[in-house]
């Protein structure tokens, strides 16, 4: 269901459009006018006039397109985005030899696809995420480096440490927020980002050599 801030950009969007075809048609029309009433081929007039039409047109059209397609996030706005976690422990998986084990495992890419596969395992099932929307750590000190940007809780993540024997996973929602901002560009309730945080004991417990398929 549209969130009723969403139809500030809905009706701006066809406020826009409808501005454009009408300028398109003005146009035309003027420049009809001026062949077939006045006789004339060129008037400064009318063309300073169009110059100004499609400068006003294409610029709402630019901007509509800038607020919808383009908009840049800002996680530490709370007006602007909800933030939440979800935690879940990861469940230990054993290894083809029978003696290893991990929690995860890993598809390592190549040089034409440079995006590794992270699995890992939670309540018996198994899930997939790309390392362009997760980041693996096997020590908290890493997550500030490894995913700057991103308000990952020092004292929750230490929580999820103590509970769940430091090999769990963190996603993070980030979800827009009702605003005049947001509802412009169309994205009230709808999901801002999606960021996965993969905590291991340690980097033994990453397996990238014995993928289980299913």
């Amino acid at each position: 269901m549209t969130s009723a801030w969403n139809w500030i950009g809905i009706i701006a969007w066809i406020v826009v459009l409808a501005l454009v075809v009408w300028v398109f048609h003005n146009i035309r029309v003027r420049r009809i006018k001026m062949i077939v009433e006045r006789k004339h081929t060129f008037e400064w007039q009318s063309l300073a006039i169009t110059v100004g039409e499609l400068i006003v047109s294409f610029g709402l059209l630019i901007g509509m397109g800038y607020v919808t397609f383009n908009h840049q996030v800002d996680l530490q706005d709370k007006k602007a985005v909800k933030v939440t976690y979800k935690y879940e422990p990861m469940v230990l998986q054993v290894g083809a030899d029978g003696a290893s084990s991990y929690y995860m495992a890993v598809d390592r890419g190549t040089t034409k696809k440079p995006v590794h596969i992270y699995h890992y395992w939670v309540n018996g099932a198994k899930y997939t995420v790309s390392s362009n929307k997760a980041t693996v750590v096997s020590s908290l000190k890493q997550v500030k480096i490894a995913d700057a940007g991103i308000p990952w809780s020092q004292k929750a993540l230490a929580k999820q440490d103590r509970a769940h024997e430091r090999a769990y996973v963190v996603k993070m929602t980030a979800t827009y927020q009702p605003s005049f901002i947001n509802g412009l560009g169309i994205h009230v309730g709808h999901q801002a980002m999606t960021r996965w945080l993969i905590r291991v004991p340690a980097q033994s417990f990453i397996n990238t050599t014995d993928i289980q398929t299913e």
